[in-house]
């Protein structure tokens, strides 16, 4: 390649980040006003609130049946499933469905639809796949001018360019690409992926600030009981996150049989009446109960861990738009808390923090990645030994309860869905490298 060829080709994947950290902003931000009128009616019209949380559920589940099915979900999922289409010689269409214009514009209306609902949804999933929606578009405009195409480079640099814009944690953002999309083969994508996380964080931060996500919990000095805490509560933690992992990715058979409206409104109705019994914190990404209890200026109820994961559940399962990743930071969080307060440990946010490892590592299966997002998001750099005890024992865990991590394992189901008649030698899950079908 000419290095005029090669220039131009870096100058496109610099572009596009710059592309992703503006749309992980600007989606942010709307994300927060709609939530802010959530949270005001319900405080405000509480009845109000809940009647109409399953007409909103229905809606947002209306518009990615209608329009764009490929928006459905968190959107991590997505992503491995269009990386392991690009990776296909014969059916790179599929790519395309899932990082269209089209797709994005209907994933953030339905996630909107959905946190005006109440729903337990993250907007980070969603910025995962918006930003490979970005790269893939700027990809394709620069093959039109003579440039290499390499769609599985642009693919993998918008991921994890999205993780890092939508946390503000571009460290995390490449730790993702290598455990969870290229699953260490970071290969010739390695620069592309480094540069892309760096000018998307570069970006989101000169709109947003140089902010911490969870702020700057003030913690007691790092002790030795913390290595007997790490464990116990990467055990406790990454036990619920494995169970959850599970549920998601086996819903109950008689979800089948309903049909997809009554499936929706059943679980706005559910949410709603969670959120109702819970003061409402169960809506959104939990990031409102998870900053409250870092900087002192709240509690979570009792029965929040369990409320949340019902919630977190039932949003997913209706078929809506709308992530996991930092519903499950909050669900660890809170348990972490709740451990601490069980087991009489000295500091509740500590604990925190060790759940929210746990449990992410647990559920997701990507354990540097939750230790170190949780690292970047509150500077806690002195806790590293006890985040990795817990990261590590939580993924033992989720390991034993599913063969497959979370994330790849969704994007298996839906590339056996989409291939015919679930031929596992169709062409694309037979150039999978990522994902490896379930025994039977």
């Amino acid at each position: 390649m000419s290095l005029a060829k090669s220039t131009a080709l870096r100058a496109s994947f610099l572009i596009a980040a710059a592309i992703s950290g503006l749309l992980a902003v600007g989606y942010a931000r709307v994300v927060a006003l709609v939530q802010d009128q959530y949270f005001w009616l319900f405080n405000a019209h509480p009845l109000v609130a809940a009647a109409a949380t399953p007409l909103l559920f229905l809606a947002a589940t209306w518009v990615v049946r209608r329009h764009a099915p490929e928006a459905r979900g968190s959107g991590i999922p997505q992503v491995l499933e269009a990386i392991e289409y690009a990776r296909s010689k014969t059916t790179r269409e599929g790519a395309r469905a899932l990082t269209s214009v089209k797709t994005a514009v209907v994933k953030i209306v339905s996630s909107l639809l959905g946190f005006a609902s109440g729903a337990s949804i993250g907007r980070e999933g969603p910025t995962v796949q918006l930003a490979a929606s970005a790269f893939a578009l700027v990809g394709r405009l620069s093959a039109r001018w003579g440039l290499r195409f390499d769609e599985t480079a642009y693919l993998v640099g918008g991921g994890a360019a999205g993780v890092a814009a939508a946390f503000n944690t571009p460290i995390a953002g490449v730790t993702f690409a290598v455990e969870e999309m290229l699953e260490g083969a970071m290969g010739p994508f390695k620069r592309n992926a480094l540069t892309s996380v760096v000018v998307a964080g570069i970006v989101a931060q000169a709109f947003a600030g140089n902010y911490l996500y969870f702020g700057h919990p003030k913690l007691p000095e790092p002790s030795a009981w913390l290595l007997l805490a790490g464990p116990l509560v990467g055990a406790l933690s990454g036990s619920a996150g494995a169970g959850f992992a599970w549920i998601l990715a086996h819903p109950p058979a008689i979800l089948g049989r309903w049909r997809w409206w009554i499936k929706s409104l059943a679980a706005g109705a559910l949410c709603a009446a969670i959120a109702f019994l819970l003061g409402g914190t169960t809506a959104g990404s939990g990031y409102e109960v998870t900053y409250g209890l870092m900087s002192d200026k709240g509690a979570f109820p009792p029965l929040f861990p369990v409320g949340k994961l019902v919630a977190t559940v039932v949003s997913y399962h209706s078929g809506m738009a709308g992530g996991i990743f930092a519903p499950s930071l909050s669900m660890g969080a809170s348990i972490g808390a709740a451990c601490a307060s069980v087991l009489h440990f000295a500091d509740a946010k500590t604990c925190a923090l060790l759940g929210m490892v746990g449990f992410f590592s647990g559920a997701i299966q990507a354990p540097l990645t939750g230790v170190i997002i949780v690292m970047e998001m509150t500077d806690e750099h002195g806790l590293i030994l006890p985040f990795l005890l817990s990261a590590l024992i939580a993924q033992r865990i989720g390991a034993l309860v599913m063969k497959e991590p979370l994330y790849r394992h969704l994007a298996l189901m839906a590339l056996k869905r989409a291939s015919p008649q679930g031929d596992s030698k169709s062409p694309v899950l037979s150039s999978s490298r990522n994902i490896e079908p379930t025994s039977k």
